[in-house]
């Protein structure tokens, strides 16, 4: 399938019993999770089994999961104990990414704070993704996902124009990617929401870059079980036969 759409599940009973269900039951292609507390630095360990039960049945069905980092992550921070815990915490997602099978970890871009400097801050990201990056650097591992932020405060990533500079920094590494987040985007200025929106969506589908991207709502209509974001998506890309 050219563009699967799908939404960010809740994972409640389990992978398995909640986060599958819920996918189910609101008809995804593909969809997204966290492994743990979004709002914490807790590190949740997985359970074996449930991870092997979840791996097998998504292989099965051929499903693209992708797993969020917690919203703490900061790889800019000139606070040394919230940098430890975001590297920490991407590397941890990342492993709990290759447990369970999923594609990659979509992780925020960060910003710099205080009286630190973006040079500064790009070099503390450079320091702590490269080694991380290296060490997926195998085909088969999952990918880190690097979404840029709405362009609020001191954002090191806030626009698409910001994205090439941010991949640069990371020696366009082959296993980093982009997560475009298109509330993101409408925040930094986009206007996607002018008479005729749905059409920057249509682009989307038709654009060739957009060649086998899953698109995963997060909208919270697309979590209730009659949700209207995940048929209009599949319309507007069945539409343009993508």
């Amino acid at each position: 399938m050219r563009n699967p759409i799908g939404t960010h599940v809740l994972v409640g009973k389990g992978l398995v019993a909640g986060a599958v269900a819920q996918a189910d039951l609101l008809r995804c292609e593909t969809f997204q999770l966290f492994t743990g507390n979004p709002r914490g630095w807790a590190l949740s360990e997985g359970d074996p089994a449930e991870d092997a039960r979840f791996r097998d049945l998504m292989a099965e069905r051929g499903t693209r999961t992708f797993i969020h980092a917690p919203y703490l992550v900061n790889l800019g921070s000139p606070t040394p104990a919230t940098y430890e815990r975001s590297v920490a915490s991407v590397a941890h997602n990342l492993k709990r990414a290759a447990q369970i099978g999923a594609e990659g970890v979509v992780v925020h871009t960060g910003s710099y704070v205080g009286d630190s400097d973006d040079t500064q801050a790009m070099k503390q990201v450079r320091e702590a993704l490269l080694p991380v990056l290296d060490a997926i650097a195998d085909d088969a591992a999952p990918w880190l996902l690097l979404e840029p932020t709405a362009g609020q405060g001191r954002s090191l990533c806030a626009g698409v124009e910001d994205i090439a500079p941010y991949l640069a920094a990371l020696d366009h590494h082959p296993k980093a990617g982009i997560c475009l987040d298109t509330c993101h985007v409408f925040a930094a200025g986009a206007p996607l929401d002018e008479p005729g929106g749905e059409a920057a969506f249509v682009e989307l589908f038709r654009h060739p870059a957009t060649d086998g991207v899953p698109f995963i709502l997060e909208t919270p209509d697309s979590r209730t079980a009659d949700t209207r974001d995940i048929p209009l998506l599949k319309r507007l890309r069945d539409a343009v036969g993508a």
